[in-house]
């Protein structure tokens, strides 16, 4: 990652480790205050919108798309808005490939947004960036060279743009396409002057935006080569890179150590799509979670090419809500909030997993 494209000075780097323990301050405190840190930090958070309405990857489904937009009363079948004044819609890439309408999902989500400025937040994942590098081997037949080349010449021009970005804040939580994992936390930091998880997620959000942007920035027409840090796989996604922020697998995150995650922040991500079908089994949990709400993966599987699973996720005046399409078709809430700051009734196991989110694994 080329830092100083991003206004990054070498020495801020050196200071990751106290950045992002600065919250918490002793290791020793930290360990015992880890668990309840995300709990204050959205308790507090008067920069949340009053509801957010979260939507995974989409990999060519627009009728899933929709179905969710519907469901969540933030649009009608031809997505426009209907979401009022108060809601927010998120939606964390890979909207494109492996399913067979990435061009109807792209133009609903674009019509979405231009009917409520403001309001939806469009992010980029590693299959947009792929197809910018001209990598097509995950494409759906439907989509041939021209549509292709149509889609990726507007995807680039919405990035330059601002419509579609890396990443998105909101108190303190921070989305992004697969997330910040420890190691790639230790080759960047947050503003070293930060002293709330809020100041965090903002300035991470700056800087893989600002990097997003001057990499399309370098483009040639819409071929492009997207290098450093932020954008490499780690050799969990067969790379040898340390891991960015489009290609990291959930696991990653769910396993950290909570020492290794900055206090407070909750991380919100897609890319690790569910396996489970959650109108097949009443175990299948699509959206999964950290016991203490560090990291939470949006990627139901809703595509058809993979489960066809409705769910989402609401955030509700700091408050997270999954929403699952269940056996029978009625829809079920989970509160992951009132879980994660229960008191210690359903403490998380060795390695931080919520042992009843495991069965959806």
């Amino acid at each position: 990652m080329t830092l100083s494209s991003a206004g990054w000075s070498p020495w801020v780097a050196l200071m990751v480790v106290g950045s992002l323990y600065v919250f918490g301050g002793s290791r020793a405190k930290r360990s015992l205050s880890s668990g309840r840190a995300q709990c204050e930090a959205l308790a507090g958070a008067a920069e949340l919108p009053g509801r957010m309405v979260v939507i995974g990857d989409l990999h060519g489904d627009r009728d899933a798309l929709v179905e969710i937009l519907v469901a969540a009363g933030v649009s009608d079948a031809s997505c426009e808005w209907r979401g009022g004044q108060d809601a927010v819609v998120v939606q964390l890439g890979d909207v494109v490939d492996r399913g067979p309408d990435s061009e109807g999902a792209n133009a609903c989500l674009r019509r979405l947004q231009a009917s409520a400025p403001g309001a939806v937040f469009r992010l980029a994942g590693n299959h947009e960036v792929i197809w910018a590098e001209g990598d097509f081997r995950f494409a759906s037949r439907t989509e041939t060279p021209a549509v292709r080349s149509r889609l990726i010449r507007m995807w680039l021009d919405e990035v330059s743009a601002g419509n579609v970005v890396g990443a998105y804040a909101a108190g303190p939580v921070l989305f992004t396409h697969a997330g910040f994992r420890p190691a790639m936390l230790a080759k960047v930091s947050p503003d070293p002057f930060a002293q709330n998880p809020a100041s965090v997620a903002a300035s991470l959000a700056r800087l893989v935006n600002s990097e997003l942007r001057s990499a399309v920035e370098k483009c040639s027409g819409i071929r492009c080569a997207f290098e450093g840090d932020l954008f490499s796989a780690g050799r969990d996604r067969g790379g040898n890179g340390v891991g960015g922020t489009f290609w990291t697998d959930f696991g990653i995150l769910l396993d950290a150590d909570a020492d290794a995650l900055p206090a407070g922040l909750v991380q919100v991500v897609g890319h690790s799509a569910a396996r489970c079908s959650a109108r097949a089994s009443p175990k299948c949990e699509p959206i999964r979670a950290r016991q203490d709400l560090a990291a939470v993966c949006v990627d139901a599987g809703l595509s058809v090419a993979y489960a066809s699973n409705r769910a989402y996720l609401e955030i509700r005046n700091g408050t997270l809500v999954t929403l699952t399409r269940t056996v029978g078709g009625a829809w079920r809430e989970r509160d992951l909030t009132a879980e994660a700051c229960a008191s210690d009734n359903n403490p998380p196991d060795s390695d931080g997993r919520s042992p009843p989110l495991q069965d959806a694994l």
